[in-house]
């Protein structure tokens, strides 16, 4: 067997397909994944699909079931498995295919396995041949399936040593504060001159020439005769005017920045955070039957079902609607959180886990079936 190999069983080869087209898709090389199924082999009549794929050593006359045994023997290989090789031989029998991925690493047998799980596998358990009074009983290959994503509805090998793990992951939201930086406004500043009139006084001084004519009679004397020359005598008239200059000034100054300040908000949100209820499991009877702990929901189905016919049947619907309801109060019954508390003491955190496990589905519809199913287990009905 390779170091990691997963095997996953449809009900149709059709799905068989289609599983192996998304396994390709998703990188595995297509000579790593192999499907077998009765259909494949009788149509290929002893093609690779099946034995000549696991063991070249087989004979081409030998029949189709010897050659889906051999494949399988020589995939497990150890004694320890060989129930196992038993189961998904019964299965690829009775009509079912079988997807086998051999992965090189474990991260990547897991990949496989999610890839399987989504297209459907069946939960080859429920197909096992069981053992009682001495007489072979087939409790499972008439159509019973596991839901896509069980943990046993796929089996990985491991190194070849023959350690099977089912792995359930536990997935929690992380809150994931971040900053962006957006506008939310400013200021704009506009500059422009206005024209203001302005006035002021100014005294300005005017030179007129005066000439004025004096009648006098008097003897010439020598003094005015020497005066009195031929000539031309100009007197200037002066007049003063305004100038006007302007000079510019800074009276004010206008400063535009940025003032930066902190501050701290608290961001409140909603994450989910995984949880893994585990069960456990009375060994078997004397019958070679396996019972549930006493106290889960098998055990109070009926009584269940008496409550959904009297509370919810006359107003329609089925009891498949309320059943989880049920079996949420079971649960809750045997919660430790809630141990030695009533049920008003612990309706809130019952109904948040609920709306987180079941979006969209009102609790105000289903709380009285659920608590139906609390009060059932803890007996306090």
């Amino acid at each position: 067997m390779a170091r990691n190999t997963v095997v996953g069983v449809f009900e149709s080869s059709a799905q068989a397909e289609q599983a192996r087209d998304a396994l390709v898709r998703a990188g595995f090389e297509r000579s790593s994944v192999r499907v077998t199924s009765n259909e494949a082999a009788t149509a290929t009549a002893g093609s690779s699909t099946v034995a000549s794929s696991a063991s070249g050593s087989h004979s081409e006359h030998e029949g189709l079931g010897e050659r889906i045994s051999h494949f399988f023997s020589s995939l497990f290989g150890n004694d320890e498995h060989r129930n196992d090789a038993t189961h998904y031989t019964d299965a690829v029998r009775s009509g079912r295919s079988v997807v086998t991925v051999d992965a090189r690493t474990d991260d990547e047998a897991e990949r496989a396995a999610d890839i399987l799980d989504e297209h459907g596998v069946v939960d080859i358990q429920q197909g096992a041949q069981t053992q009682q009074g001495g007489q072979t009983q087939q409790t499972g290959w008439a159509g019973s399936s596991a839901p896509a994503g069980t943990a046993s509805s796929r089996d990985i090998n491991n190194a070849g040593l023959g350690e099977r793990e089912q792995v359930i992951p536990v997935v929690q939201e992380e809150l994931q504060v971040g900053k962006r930086r957006r506008e939310r406004g400013g200021v704009r500043i506009y500059t422009h001159a206005e024209q203001e009139q302005v006035q002021e006084n100014v005294r300005l001084r005017d030179e007129h020439a005066r000439v004025e004519r004096r009648p006098v009679d008097r003897p010439a004397t020598q003094a005015d005769l020497a005066a009195f020359k031929e000539g031309t005598i100009e007197v200037r008239e002066t007049i003063e005017e305004p100038v006007v200059a302007k000079q510019a000034r800074v009276v004010e100054e206008v400063v535009v920045g940025k003032e930066v300040t902190e501050r701290t908000e608290t961001v409140r949100d909603s994450v989910m955070n995984g949880q893994v209820e585990v069960e456990r499991l009375n060994t078997s009877d004397a019958t070679g039957s396996t019972q549930r702990a006493s106290g889960t929901f098998d055990q109070y189905d009926a009584d269940y079902r008496k409550d959904w016919q009297t509370r919810y049947a006359s107003s329609g619907g089925r009891y498949e609607d309320y059943q989880p309801a049920y079996q949420y109060g079971s649960t809750l019954a045997s919660d430790e959180r809630y141990r030695n508390r009533s049920w008003t003491e612990i309706e809130p955190d019952a109904r948040r886990d609920w709306e987180t496990r079941h979006p969209g589905s009102a609790w105000e519809k289903f709380k009285a079936s659920a608590q139906h199913g609390w009060e059932r287990v803890t007996g306090r009905r």
